[in-house]
């Protein structure tokens, strides 16, 4: 039997460009939310006693890392050597092998797979040969091609563990761009114990038999990645292998969608959202407030600035949430928009038809259009271009 903590995507230093309107106080916590993520990290890997630690990709946020995200990692590893707990590291496409700033003057229980090539690294327990753990790195920015072929098990009678900074399928995901692509008949196939995946920060077991495993991110870092963050811990016997999730984040994002259309007053909306927003007790929960049907008699409280006043209020009411910004949208009123002529019914078919995504494509390709997109939703885009037209066309003449 083996135990280890699988985990990706730690992001240490990431700049949560998006929040810099909040107070000071709490920019500087979320700030330093991955690092305290990290170190929750390394306290449940000393609590489980696990042999080792897997960390698969994008460790770092940025190509150019911080002294503060190299110490604190530093600080980690020479924490776990002194249980006598292995770390088994790999680069991914943001803190690629080429990018790295400082030397990497690690202690002797880490092992970081320094090359594009794969490879792989014994553990023992005794003299014994427990475990092999097999990977690469990214040398530089992006990895294209599928690297499934280099995965080579060995013949020993072990546990034969692989890991992977990269996508599932070839399509182009809305939120991370296509590097490194499998299939997961690849995977199945290739008669590994167990698969440690990276890149995608949404938690995903693809597959039981054997375990083919996204931990996401450990820190969300905006309203698009919401929820509880953190990694697997994972026990491997003959038989049957076990998968915990352990939560890690420092703080949550949550979206908290709100009706408007049985709004009456303002100081009544005010007391209903407060207690809704007050159920959130754990930790610190940073929320964005989706607000949709609003009638055409409460848009004016959105466009005189009575509902960013409400906010202002909640937010120094509320006891262990803030409301970090809101988004509303109108009450539909398109229906007619299909009996309205052969132009209004074009538009409504020219809406239904519209791929985003299709049309970003090249975006996705471009090295500083591609950070622009990360906060691309496709759904919110088509309803706010949807928003726009219909006000447009529902404007009165003065």
């Amino acid at each position: 039997m083996i135990t280890f903590i699988h985990c990706a995507d730690l992001h240490l230093d990431s700049p949560f460009k998006g929040l810099k309107n909040i107070p000071t106080d709490l920019l500087a916590a979320v700030r330093k939310s991955t690092f305290k993520a990290l170190d929750n990290l390394t306290e449940q890997a000393i609590k489980h006693q696990v042999d080792f630690v897997l960390l698969v990709g994008d460790v770092f946020d940025q190509e150019e890392q911080s002294m503060q995200a190299h110490m604190a990692l530093l600080k980690a590893f020479r924490r776990l050597e002194a249980h006598q707990i292995n770390v088994y590291i790999s680069f991914g496409n943001h803190d690629y092998l080429a990018s790295q700033t400082f030397p990497r003057n690690y202690p002797d229980n880490v092992y970081v797979f320094n090359s594009e090539t794969v490879s792989s690294y014994p553990f023992k327990k005794g003299e014994q040969v427990a475990a092999r753990i097999y990977g690469f790195s990214y040398e530089n920015r992006a990895v294209l091609d599928n690297k499934i072929k280099e995965y080579q098990k060995t013949d020993e009678p072990c546990f034969h563990i692989a890991t992977l900074h990269g996508s599932i399928g070839n399509e182009q995901a809305k939120e991370h761009a296509t590097y490194a692509p499998f299939q997961l008949s690849e995977l199945k196939e290739a008669g590994f114990d167990y698969w440690a995946l990276g890149h995608i920060h949404k938690r995903d077991v693809l597959a039981e038999h054997p375990p083919i495993v996204y931990p996401g991110n450990i820190q969300g870092r905006s309203t698009k990645e919401t929820g509880e963050k953190g990694c697997y811990l994972v026990t491997l016997t003959e038989n049957n292998p076990s998968l915990t999730f352990l939560p890690l984040s420092a703080m949550t994002f949550e979206k908290v969608e709100v009706d408007a259309r049985e709004w009456t007053d303002i100081p009544q909306v005010t007391e209903q959202l407060l207690k809704k927003l007050n159920t959130y007790t754990e930790g610190t929960t940073l929320i964005q407030l989706v607000i949709s049907q609003v009638t055409e008699d409460k848009e004016t409280w959105f466009i005189n600035g009575y509902v960013t006043e409400m906010v202002n209020y909640l937010n120094e009411e509320l006891v262990a949430s803030y409301i970090i910004n809101y988004k509303w949208t109108s009450e539909q009123k398109r229906s007619e928009w299909k009996h309205g002529g052969r132009f209004l019914e074009e538009l409504a078919t020219a809406f239904a038809e519209m791929n985003v995504e299709q049309e970003v494509q090249a975006l996705w390709k471009h090295r500083e259009a591609r950070a622009w997109l990360h906060d691309l939703e496709e759904k919110e885009i088509v309803q706010e271009a949807e928003l726009l037209v219909d006000q447009l066309l529902h404007q009165k003449e003065g």
